[in-house]
């Protein structure tokens, strides 16, 4: 079983982008792709998805019953097959739901089999999503190497020790001097991708990003240093 959140500190590079780039490309059939973000959800919007189920339903449902198949029972599938938990576009109900899920889901994480996969599209790190990662085996911060981005990345280390990161497109920072400075280890080193909205919107399935992802996916999933960057 492995739970990765994929998140940011304040101003997104593309996480939820991201976070479907690389469930989609995750080395096993069993893998869930959690739309977690308390500010509100893209993928019901982008694949035309009914309301439910997603997260208000599993929400609702995790109150009484925290089995392991809790998760798929409130799944839809994408055009290319893969499962999404997907989140309301309506901030106050996407909040409300996971004031609930930071507290229910770690049971259900904890009871899920060997070989499942949750990747975790969580937002802003902070409030319901924070206590939420917690509970994760690892979470990817993305973050532009400038010193805008960085600077919200300050206590990271502190709060998620387990946090990586995922520095996204050109800055005055190398990977090793950000490290050095925030305490935080870099997982890979991605280049901006013009076409990654395409991709979200389902209108691509190869992009740069797509090809970072699967890199990245193959190296988590196998519980291994990622050698390189995109």
């Amino acid at each position: 079983m492995t739970v990765i959140g994929v998140a940011s500190m304040k101003n997104s590079p593309g996480a939820t982008t991201f976070a479907l780039a690389l469930a989609a490309t995750w080395p096993g059939p069993d893998v869930v792709l959690a739309e977690l973000d308390a500010s509100g959800g893209e993928l019901a919007g982008y694949f035309r998805l009914e309301p439910t189920p997603g997260t208000v339903s599993l929400a609702a449902e995790t109150r009484s019953e925290r089995d392991a198949e809790a998760l798929r029972r409130h799944t839809q599938a994408l055009p290319g097959g893969l499962r999404v938990i997907a989140g309301p576009a309506r901030p106050d109900r996407a909040h409300a739901a996971l004031m609930t899920l930071s507290a229910t889901l770690p049971e259900v994480f904890g009871k899920l089999p060997a070989g499942a996969a949750v990747v975790a599209d969580l937002g802003r790190l902070a409030g319901p999503a924070a206590e939420l990662a917690v509970s994760m085996d690892r979470v990817l911060v993305l973050a532009r190497p400038r010193l805008a981005d960085l600077a919200h990345l300050e206590g990271l280390a502190e709060l998620l020790p387990h946090a990586e990161l995922v520095l996204v497109g050109r800055g005055c920072y190398p990977p090793r001097e950000v490290t050095d400075a925030i305490g935080v280890r870099i997982r890979a080193h991605i280049a901006h991708d013009p076409a990654a909205q395409a991709f979200l919107e389902g209108r691509r399935q190869r992009t740069r990003l797509v090809r970072a992802a699967r890199r990245i996916s193959g190296a988590l999933a196998a519980v291994a240093p990622l050698e390189g960057v995109a």
